[in-house]
């Protein structure tokens, strides 16, 4: 199995996921959009992995690439191939098909409670988690729902969490590839203004991801056995 991955950013690299898939028996071609790197073509590949970055997904000023990844995207999709979009890849996703992605409210950083909803019940990834994941969040912007997408998850600052589109669509806000260091390198790109902003934050991250990561790692390695399924 073949899995095109497009990396928006060196500082959001696929984790915990790459692993789950390398170690079921994926063959991971990962593709530097941001750096200039062309995004191929379907033909060859199994599945599409669409990964987070800082950059806003509704400004193509700092993503040029933007246009290729989201025609990627809907063709993955029209091909009935899995597509996992995560963080700023979920709001390609939803873009991809028409939906608004903007500035949220909030910002939602560090580990938070992600309640999946009553359709996640019977999802083919998500069902059987439970009522509630404690995950990795690391995101300034939210979108709104595409036309005929599943809604599968909600958190108390962001409505918007995960959704299904089609059989094997998924856009995840949160990051389930996250791992512990992940987390910091991101909380240690904070300047000085954004660090006391966010200082309880900070303050309580390593607890957090102790607490918190070794059941979100499970979490993501179960769900990305079941999305390699879906390219079965």
């Amino acid at each position: 199995m073949r899995i095109l991955v497009v990396q928006n950013s060196r500082t959001a690299p696929i984790g915990l996921v790459g692993e789950a898939l390398s170690e079921n028996g994926a063959v991971l071609v990962t593709v530097a959009a941001n750096e200039g790197e062309p995004i191929p073509e379907r033909d060859g590949f199994d599945g599409l992995v669409v990964l987070g970055g800082p950059q806003d997904a509704w400004d193509d000023r700092k993503g040029p690439h933007f246009g290729r990844a989201m025609e990627v995207i809907r063709d993955f999709a029209g091909a009935d191939r899995p597509v996992m979009g995560i963080c700023l890849g979920a709001q390609l996703a939803a873009r991809a098909y028409g939906a608004k992605v903007y500035r949220h409210t909030v910002p939602e950083l560090g580990v938070h409670r992600v309640s999946l909803t009553d359709a996640a019940q019977d999802d083919p990834l998500l069902g059987g988690f439970g009522p509630a994941l404690n995950l990795a969040q690391w995101h300034y912007d939210t979108f709104e729902f595409p036309d005929g997408a599943v809604p599968l998850a909600f958190s108390e600052a962001c409505a918007r969490q995960a959704f299904r589109l089609g059989r094997a669509t998924y856009g995840f806000q949160f990051h389930p590839e996250a791992t512990a260091d992940i987390v910091r390198g991101w909380a240690s790109r904070f300047g000085e203004e954004a660090r006391e902003k966010n200082r309880a934050m900070l303050d309580g991250l390593e607890d957090a991801l102790a607490a918190h990561l070794p059941a979100a790692e499970a979490f993501t390695r179960a769900m990305t056995r079941r999305w390699m399924a879906l390219a079965s």
